[in-house]
């Protein structure tokens, strides 16, 4: 029997975005606003914010919170974007919700993200969780999770992302992504950046904590760091996902559980803490999907995110060629995505992906890029012909690739 999921009712409208908090606002007050009855984190920026939430909802899971946790997009099955205790919601349950929800999503004619949305806070609500830890969908201050008043405001960073509906400067995609704090809740910053600071002090947020002036990481190696905050300091902190961004994103989530827990005189345990950041996995985040040959995955979908991919992939795997695979959504800034890979590369090859905004064949000769193979599986094939002990392959350029890689990796490699 074919599994119901929500973007069945959306069809060609998956991807409709409509600013404005208007209609999910209506839908929570038919069901009697469940969102204000739990405590919550909200977390935006233009990176970092997955793998930020995963660090998150570890911290408190392993305090001995009922944790919600809301992501997106999914990569594999669509029940990944809700979780608690960190488990996808069971497919029955999730049909349920949609058969029950369903009324009220045509009513106010919801988005699939507001519908999505309508579905975490009532789930969330029902399972009575502790805490729910839930990430932006796009910008912040129109999204539909900005119906919540979270106990902290997270926001990773600001760079060059979804420039046609954030604005074309990084003052304009700060004033966007800022629109999730308030003025008397507390907000982390995890990378100090003035624009994000000028908004701050302009929405007069008396309450916040920026990373390398308020809280500090001290580096050992890509996945080893001290860590210090007021008076509390954190030696050897090792983390399982590599990268050095992942520090930048640990530190930022343990900030927020630490200011979280000051507030609610919750006790900090430092042995808990160690073992939760450790514990943390986030998929398509730098991930290791092969050793002999070595074969390496990043769901890096922007400029920012490609340079420090390549870098920390020069940093770990030093003097390795990279043979990269990669694919591009046709609303991003494809020019200058191509440009970082081609400039880091040894050997590329473009692939499509099996979404209406993917580029095909045609966009990615008028790029420049002259390997174009039209699906992953063979793509991958042809990179292998490249690859010795001396080189590695890179799957990346968009989510959705990596969705698919990850989705039929294992019998692909039967």
């Amino acid at each position: 029997m074919r599994k119901l999921n929500l973007f069945d009712f959306f069809q060609k409208k998956v991807f409709n975005i409509e600013p404005g908090l208007e209609r999910i606002k209506a839908a929570l007050e038919d069901l009697d606003n469940p969102h204000n009855k739990f405590k919550s984190i909200l977390i935006a920026g233009t990176n970092g914010k997955g793998s930020t939430a995963a660090y998150l909802e570890s911290l408190f899971r392993h305090t001995g919170f009922k944790t919600g946790l809301f992501t997106s997009p999914h990569l594999i099955e669509e029940n990944e974007r809700w979780q608690i205790n960190r488990k996808n919601i069971p497919q029955d349950i999730l049909e349920r919700y949609i058969n029950q929800l369903l009324p009220v999503i045509q009513k106010y004619n919801l988005t699939y993200f507001e519908a999505c949305t309508l579905i975490a806070f009532k789930y969330f609500y029902d399972e009575k969780v502790d805490i729910a830890v839930v990430e932006v969908g796009l910008g912040g201050r129109w999204d539909s999770t900005n119906v919540l008043y979270p106990d902290v405001s997270v926001i990773t960073n600001v760079s060059f992302d979804h420039t046609n509906l954030l604005g074309d400067t990084l003052d304009k995609i700060a004033f966007e992504k800022t629109g999730i704090t308030r003025p008397d809740r507390p907000a982390v910053i995890g990378r100090n950046q003035a624009e994000i600071l000028n908004w701050l002090k302009k929405r007069e947020i008396k309450e916040y904590y920026v990373k390398d002036i308020d809280f500090k990481t001290y580096e050992k190696s890509h996945n080893i760091f001290d860590y210090q905050f007021k008076d509390l300091k954190i030696d050897n902190i090792q983390l399982s996902m590599i990268g050095k961004r992942q520090i930048e994103n640990a530190a930022t989530s343990l900030t927020s559980y630490i200011v979280f827990c000051e507030k609610n005189n919750i006790s900090i345990d430092l042995q808990t803490v160690k073992e939760a950041l450790f514990n943390t996995f986030w998929l398509g985040r730098m991930q290791i999907l092969s050793q002999k040959p070595l074969i390496v995955i990043d769901g890096s979908h922007n400029e920012e995110g490609l340079t420090k991919s390549f870098e920390e992939l020069k940093d770990i795997f030093k003097n390795k060629k990279i043979i990269t695979v990669y694919s591009f959504l046709k609303d991003k800034d494809t020019q200058k995505m191509f440009k970082i890979i081609k400039n880091n590369s040894f050997k590329t090859i473009a692939t499509k992906i099996n979404i209406s905004r993917g580029m095909d064949k045609e966009d990615f000769y008028n790029l420049g890029e002259e390997n174009f193979i039209e699906n992953w599986q063979d793509a991958i094939n042809e990179a292998k012909k490249y690859l010795d002990e001396d080189s590695l392959l890179f799957i990346t350029g968009s989510l959705y690739l990596i969705g698919e890689v990850l989705n039929g990796w294992s019998a692909f490699n039967k």
